[in-house]
């Protein structure tokens, strides 16, 4: 029943630190203050055990966290919710993978990634570390041939082509979206339809966000067309395609006004950092919302897990620009 699930959750929202904190966090003078500061928290046993405190080493205490969190309301929940919730978890294996593309394209480090992995690996299917050890993209994409991912090789020839792994990481969210609505059609028709518009703001910011592609990078229009994902929620396809088409600023502003705070930052900054901090205040706020009117309803289990996606990124995003000595505050999601 979702009335049990949904006082869980009630429950466990009172862990969930408020926007006080995460200032308090953000103004931390140096890391091991930062630490300090959660101790009290449900971060602290594991932050004191800590040998030595660097960002790294925190991330994994905040994504075990995390996974925790979700372990849980999975584990209280049944039937066709705990069906949505496993569909709606692949998020971290898609992120995962997005890890991994991007560390072969730009040969980096693999240190984040195989601290993410394990903590993940109760939401995956597949063998991942197998997956970090491939000696290239193409051998990563010959792995996935048989799983539901199968179908990134679709953006193989524009990755060739264009020496750039955003194909590859539209063809993995496609796969997951796809996963995860055809999952939402089994729930009941109150709760999809708020699910549906959390889901919606993520999938549109996607989609605006590809649409600017030709005003931001140069990708040609017919490339831009060929990476949208095929759900729209505010932006119907015909906006995203007279943007594309038009490479005009103007026309972004226009038809895109409802993610307006999304699409400055990129259009005048070319600043993605903030522009994806203020698709997750939207979340954040829709998330709260939908809190507010259905509090015993299996749509709050989702707002509350969006609550905890947004924590972890906070925590993330402070731990390592304190680490850096840079000034966190303007990229907080409260």
């Amino acid at each position: 029943m979702p009335e049990y699930l949904a006082v869980r959750c009630h429950g466990l929202k009172t862990h969930l630190l408020p926007n006080q904190a995460i200032e308090a966090l953000a103004s931390s003078k140096n890391i091991k203050e930062f630490a300090d500061v959660l101790a009290s928290t449900d971060y602290g046993d594991k932050i004191r055990e800590l040998k030595e405190i660097d960002a790294y080493a925190l991330e994994e205490i905040f994504t075990n966290e995390l996974i925790k969190r979700y372990n849980y309301v999975v584990n209280a929940s049944s039937n066709a919710m705990q069906d949505f919730l496993k569909a709606y978890a692949k998020r971290f294996e898609v992120q995962s993978l997005t890890r991994i593309l991007r560390s072969k394209a730009f040969k980096t480090s693999s240190k984040d990634i195989k601290s993410f992995l394990p903590l993940i690996q109760s939401f995956s299917s597949l063998n991942l570390d197998k997956l970090i050890e491939a000696e290239s993209i193409e051998r990563i994409i010959e792995f996935l041939k048989g799983t539901p991912y199968s179908k990134i090789v679709k953006g193989l020839d524009l990755y060739q082509k264009y020496n750039s792994v955003l194909p590859l990481e539209i063809q993995l969210k496609k796969v997951y979206y796809e996963m995860v609505f055809e999952a939402l059609e089994m729930l009941p028709s109150e709760d999809q339809k708020e699910i549906r518009e959390l889901l919606g703001i993520e999938v549109d910011a996607a989609n605006c966000f590809t649409a600017l592609a030709p005003l931001l990078y140069g990708y040609t229009p017919e490339l831009t067309k060929q990476l949208l994902i095929p759900f729209f929620f505010k932006i119907p396809f015909s906006s995203l395609k007279e943007v594309i088409e038009s490479k005009s600023l103007h026309t972004a502003l226009t038809l895109f006004k409802s993610y307006e705070n999304f699409i400055k930052p990129l259009l005048e900054k070319g600043d993605e950092a903030l522009a994806e901090i203020n698709i997750l205040k939207l979340l954040k706020r829709k998330a709260e919302e939908i809190m507010l009117k259905f509090n015993i309803e299996f749509a709050y289990a989702i707002a509350y897990l969006t609550l905890c996606e947004i924590e972890w990124k906070n925590l993330i995003l402070i731990a390592f620009l304190t680490q850096q000595n840079l000034e966190a505050k303007q990229y907080l999601i409260i």
